[in-house]
Formats: structure tokens, sequence, C-alpha cells
């Protein structure tokens, strides 16, 4: 069974010894929590250099969309690759899954050959990693590209992309969320606060009732689950 990565809470927080680091994951289903994310995963790739320009358009490595992976508690692996070479071509294809947990959330597949233009002097080991390294950005790509956008980046992961000519890739900072998805996002919750154990988004009805009964805001989960530990 592949270990699940979950949220810690307050008190499971407290009780870690300093030895050990607690790191925030962050959830697909949340808007205010994607964007925060953004955040940290922009300044990331910028940081890391996990990023390639061509024609004026950042493009995230391989490395940054696992960064990404990480953030949000998903796990890639490679689970298939076939040779399907000819005496003329060295070609390869590779599958990746991308698991939340035991589950499956997303697939990818890509192929490499010799017979690209910059990879005609590639030797069979080279063709062989770059494929495995597309379909695991692939895999990433169709679960996260909304959220690599979302960070001001090109949603297509670098290793898909032709360089132009040999020169070294440039930088152009991406620029922050766009204007209109925090409003979205903020018309979205109008009145609503966050939960105080789980950070999950609550009505103002919810909190003030919680707020009463418990002196803070807290979602119905949360609520049950004090009331059962008294």
């Amino acid at each position: 069974m592949r270990p699940v990565i979950k949220n810690m809470t307050l008190k499971e927080n407290k009780c870690m010894t300093k030895e050990v680091s607690v790191f925030k994951t962050y959830s697909l289903d949340k808007p205010s929590e994607m964007i925060a994310m953004a955040n940290v995963l922009k300044q990331h790739i910028i940081k890391q250099n996990l990023y390639t320009t061509i024609k004026g358009r950042n493009y995230v490595q391989v490395e940054g969309w696992a960064f990404a992976g990480f953030l949000t508690g998903l796990t890639a692996i490679i689970e298939e690759v076939k040779d399907l070479s000819t005496d003329k071509e060295i070609k390869w294809s590779a599958m990746a899954k991308i698991y939340a947990g035991d589950k499956v959330v997303s697939t990818g597949y890509a192929i490499c050959s010799n017979k690209e233009t910059i990879k005609k002097t590639f030797d069979e080991y080279a063709i062989l990693s770059m494929c495995q390294t597309r379909c695991l950005g692939k895999a990433y790509r169709n679960k996260l590209g909304w959220v690599i956008k979302l960070a001001g980046y090109d949603s297509t992961p670098a290793e898909e992309m032709k360089k132009v000519d040999n020169t070294e890739a440039s930088f152009t900072p991406p620029p922050p969320p766009k204007t209109e998805i925090k409003t979205a996002v903020k018309n979205e919750f109008a009145g609503m606060v966050e939960c105080h154990e789980c950070a999950a988004m609550i009505t103002k009805q919810v909190a003030d009732y919680s707020k009463k009964m418990f002196r803070k805001p807290l979602c119905r989960n949360c609520q049950a689950e004090l009331k059962g530990k008294k």
C-alpha cells in the first residue's frame, strides 16, 4: 500500500518533535488555498530555475511539476515502458500514473525517438530517460495544469517543447495570479470564514453558531469531532 500524505491537525503538529519537518498540503478543491499555493510554487520555481523560456513564454520543467504534486499530496509512478525501436529508429514509449493515496487521479503517456530533430545524436538510454520524463510531466499536467497556469506559467511541460536554436534559455518573471481569479474567489467566498481547525470555508451562520458553542469558528465536521471528545 502506498503511503498517504495528509494535512496534519493542530494537535498532531504540536505533538511532533523538532527533528521532524511538518509541511502543509494544499487542497485542490479550495480555490483560496490554490492561490496561496501558486505563490509558493512560483517562488520555488524561480529560486531553483525550474523553467525554460521559449519564444518569450516560460515552461516549467518536470521537477517543478513534481513539486506542485508534492504540495498537493500527489505521487507519480512510472508503471510501463515499451521498446518501439526498429532497425532504423530508437523509439520508446512510457506511461505514468498520479496517485492520491491509493487512487489513480491522472495518467500520462509519452514517446521519444531519435528521429526528433534535436535528438538525432542521443544514445538509447537518453531516449528512454527523456521518454519517462515526458510521461511524468504529462501526467502531472493533466491534473495540475491549471495550477501551473495560476502561478503564471504555460501549462505545457518544458520537456514537450522544442528549444529555439541552441541559445541558453532566458527568464522573464511570471506575473502574479490574475486579478480576475482573485476577484472570482473573493466573490465565491464572500461572507465566509475559515474553520479554525481544518481551514475549510464555512458560512457566517455556521461560524456564528460555532463561536457561541465552542468560542471559535469550526466547520460542522470539526464541531462533531469536538463534541465526541467531550
